[in-house]
Order: C-alpha cells, then sequence, then structure tokens
C-alpha cells in the first residue's frame, strides 16, 4: 500500500501514471478529461457502481474510448467537482491491479446540491494502458443530489 504522495514517485509506471493522473485530475477540479483517457487502452471498460438501470449517463457499463469520453463529458456538464483527495494506492505484486482509495465533492450544476463520498476505483492495466475501470461511491447521494431519489431520514 502507497500514501498518495509515494504513489507518484513509484518505480511501477502504471502506479506513477495514475499517481499523476488523479494529481492532475483533482488540480484541475475535473478538468483534465483528455489526460485521463490517455491513460486509457482503446476497449476500455468502464463501470460504475450505479447499475444500468438507474436513468442516467453516468450509470451501468461504458465501452470503449468512446464510451469513456461520452461519461467524463456527462460528468463535467452536470457536476462541479468541488474537492478531490487521494488517500491510497493498493497494488497487486505484478503492478497490473490498482486500488484507488479517496474522497470526492461536488456540486449539481442544476439543483445547487453537494454530496461528499468516499470513492473507491479499481483499475485493471495491460501493457502499460488501463482497460478495466470501476468505481464506487454514494451513489444514492448522488442520485438525490441530482434529484433522481429521494432520502427519507429514518423514522
Amino acid at each position: 500500500m502507497l500514501h498518495a504522495d509515494a504513489a507518484a514517485t513509484s518505480t511501477n509506471p502504471n502506479v506513477a501514471a495514475l499517481a499523476r493522473g488523479y494529481a492532475l485530475w483533482a488540480e484541475s477540479k475535473g478538468g483534465s478529461i483528455d489526460e485521463v483517457l490517455d491513460l486509457m487502452d482503446e476497449d476500455i471498460v468502464m463501470q460504475s457502481l450505479a447499475p444500468q438501470e438507474v436513468p442516467h449517463p453516468l450509470a451501468g457499463i461504458h465501452s470503449r474510448k468512446e464510451g469513456a469520453r461520452a461519461y467524463f463529458d456527462a460528468l463535467s456538464a452536470e457536476w462541479e467537482m468541488l474537492d478531490w483527495v487521494s488517500e491510497r494506492f493498493i497494488v497487486d505484486s505484478d503492478g497490473d491491479d490498482i486500488v484507488v482509495i479517496g474522497r470526492c465533492h461536488w456540486r449539481h450544476r442544476e439543483s445547487g446540491r453537494e454530496v461528499a463520498s468516499p470513492k473507491v476505483d479499481i483499475w485493471h492495466f495491460d501493457g502499460g494502458k488501463a482497460t478495466r475501470f470501476f468505481e464506487t461511491f454514494d451513489t444514492l447521494g448522488f442520485a438525490a443530489a441530482a434529484g433522481l431519489a429521494t432520502v427519507h431520514p429514518p423514522a
């Protein structure tokens, strides 16, 4: 396990590239879409914890770079990033499977509602490019902020 600061200087090229990508993502407040896409193979498969049945362009599976581009374009059109913090990078012995643990904070552009969430991203690299990406976050919180769900306080 590497703290985010140590990941940037990792001797593993996948870890170092990913750490630089996350640092730029945070610094640009989510504006570094092209740099994130550069990490990905043409045949990337991106999947969000929100299932495809959720009627939203960020839900489900996004195939190929075109699908990844559509995902990030929808994200930046609908949400304003307020903060992203990478906390830890967990790397398998081959350096091809990398888990990034962090936190994110976003504001929905239309509703003005904010949501802060733990975030876990799971990456698989092959030949120096990401071929799979799976993200987990507070999907209910994001759905509520976007007006897709109502959260009721416990009775």
